[in-house]
């Protein structure tokens, strides 16, 4: 299990029920692992634990930054105390997709974000997007933000609104503008939001080779 290393307390993963009342995707953490089992925080949704049953089908979806893994399993146990946990049994191996895989196209679409501090939230900011892909996106603004930063971002996408988490891989200052270029990727987006940006991705895919751009 070398995917194992990269488990630890406090990774947030997404936890999908495959089956049930509750079917759905949810966002939780880590909260120990073993040897054989991993047990993840119960999540809450509207401010209600979410109570799958044991036995439940289930999908967990983690991520570094090279790559997302998933695997499928079901709630072994249900732990109330001293947290509500999920315990699942760990695989052998995990399905890998390498986030270089993802398709990146030109895209200018209006950002607002902002920054993750000790503190909570900073005042809201405007950025330009340059690109998209499944994996993150590049864009443009007057603002300064530290590499490795978390940032909360709200982009104005065709098909509607989308807000997420990005951590920034890389910050560039642009002479010629005076703007900063930031690379980020995505953090702790869920699979649905994800496959919105793809179809994003394809649908801008399909207008330039109508243009005859690519």
């Amino acid at each position: 299990m070398s995917y194992k290393k990269k488990l630890f307390h406090g990774l947030a993963v997404e936890l999908i029920a495959l089956e049930g009342e509750y079917t759905g995707n949810y966002r939780t953490c880590i909260e120990e692992v073993g040897e054989r089992l991993l047990s993840v925080g119960a999540p809450f949704q509207h401010g209600q634990l979410v109570p799958l049953r044991e036995g439940t089908k289930v999908k967990l979806t983690f991520c570094d930054e090279t790559a997302v893994y998933s695997f499928e399993g079901k709630i072994m146990q249900r732990i109330a105390v001293p947290v509500p946990m999920f315990v699942l049994e760990l695989p052998d191996t995990v399905a890998k997709v390498q986030r270089r895989n993802f398709v990146r196209v030109n895209a200018s679409f209006p950002i607002m974000f902002r920054m993750v501090t000790r503190e909570g939230l900073s005042d809201s900011y405007n950025a330009m997007m340059l690109d998209l892909s499944g994996g993150g996106m590049r864009f443009t603004t007057k603002e300064r933000v530290e590499d490795r930063s978390l940032l909360y971002v709200h982009i104005t996408l065709p098909m509607g609104e989308l807000q997420t988490p990005v951590r920034v891989i890389r910050t560039e200052k642009m002479e010629e503008t005076n703007l900063y270029s930031v690379s980020a990727e995505f953090y702790e987006i869920s699979e649905r939001e994800r496959d919105t940006i793809i179809r994003c991705v394809f649908d801008i895919q399909r207008e330039m080779r109508k243009k005859g751009l690519v």
